[in-house]
């Protein structure tokens, strides 16, 4: 089966209650290059915190990385908090995956908040996304007032990836 099949089929998550909002792309390309490196939620000033950040293999059946409590409000420490795209053995993973975490307003309103995403290993096979519709990436977040949603306007900004 190609690991990319099912890729960027699913739509990012744009969630909204109340005044929190929440996006998860559903692409990142963790090649280093400081371009969508890393996946994790994009959430606005009203998310308190977001709890059990789990990425699953696309049948479920492995847990690739997880962290108990995201901070995303320290940049310096993003590295610890967003998932790279290796495994717990140090090999990077390619190809569809699941992630499913609980996030927290400000007003303790709790919200599970799961789907799918691809990681997409940059390289020959990557062409398959030059043609690719519907891949959102982190570099698509939305910035200060629209912090939290989807901007597809914006350019992905992958340059190195697809070629």
């Amino acid at each position: 089966m190609n690991e990319y099949e099912g890729c960027c089929g699913a739509q990012p998550v744009e969630f909204t209650r109340a005044k929190k909002q929440i996006y998860v792309p559903n692409a990142f390309t963790p090649n280093g290059d400081g371009v969508n490196d890393y996946f994790r939620p994009y959430v606005n000033d009203e998310v308190g915190t977001v709890w059990g950040f789990t990425i699953l293999s696309a049948t479920g059946d492995t847990v690739l990385f997880m962290r108990p409590r995201f901070d995303g409000s320290d940049s310096t420490k993003l590295s610890y908090y967003a998932w790279n795209g290796l495994r717990k053995d140090g090999t990077r993973y390619k190809g569809l995956f699941k992630y499913r975490m609980r996030v927290d307003d400000k007003m303790a309103n709790k919200d599970i908040i799961e789907g799918t995403a691809c990681a997409i290993v940059c390289g020959p096979e990557a062409n398959y996304f030059q043609s690719k519709q519907g891949c959102f990436f982190p570099a698509q977040a939305g910035e200060n007032e629209k912090k939290g949603k989807l901007e597809s306007a914006r350019k992905n900004r992958e340059t190195n990836c697809f070629k």
